[in-house]
């Protein structure tokens, strides 16, 4: 059975613990929060639940030093119309032994699309969502999504993620090595 406990973050897969699509690339490449603060991973769990009640169309409160994010992220949704197909949903690969959560699977402009909310878009999201992919094989394209404190946001192009699968595995690869050698692996 394919699990997820939230308190503690892990995903397990038939009673082993996987590890997901944004740890393996924090590990591999030694991002780590890219360095936020607890307030700043905070913050982002906030934006986060908020952009799944916009997704889903649900009125919500929210706390004010959000309103930028959630002002974008409706900005986005009015903008781009996708048509949601699932939000947040947890989805695991027995075959490769990892698991993750996309943002929302949609279809965009007709292709069946991942979109990565970020507060920041560097190219990492692209292998982000090349693991994504792998977990959701009827998906053909992404999209990183900056939700900006301003009230505005900006996107990478819309774009095929074929390629960025075989990227992710190779991380994956990478990081399945490090742990075995125990290399630069933090087991929280």
């Amino acid at each position: 059975m394919n699990s997820f406990d939230p308190i503690l973050h892990r995903y397990t897969i038939a009673g082993r613990q996987v590890v997901s699509v944004t740890q393996a690339l924090q590990e591999v490449f030694s991002l780590k929060y890219y360095y936020a603060t607890d307030w700043h991973k905070d913050r982002g769990s906030v934006v986060h639940a908020c952009a799944a009640m916009v997704a889903r169309g649900k009125q919500f409160t929210y706390d004010p030093q959000v309103k930028g994010q959630v002002t974008a992220c409706k900005k986005f949704f009015a903008d781009m119309k996708p048509e949601v197909l699932s939000v947040e949903e947890r989805v695991f690969s027995e075959r490769y032994m990892f698991a993750g959560c996309p943002d929302l699977i949609c279809k965009i402009a007709g292709h069946k699309c991942i979109v990565d909310y970020k507060s920041s878009i560097t190219d990492v999201v692209f292998l982000q969502l090349g693991g994504y992919a792998i977990l959701k094989p009827d998906v053909t394209h992404g999209m990183g999504v900056e939700l900006r404190e301003d009230g505005k946001y900006k996107y990478t192009k819309l774009v095929k993620i074929d390629r960025f699968k075989n990227e992710f595995l190779s991380v994956l690869t990478v990081y399945n090595i490090q742990k075995r050698l125990k290399i630069n692996i933090d087991t929280d």
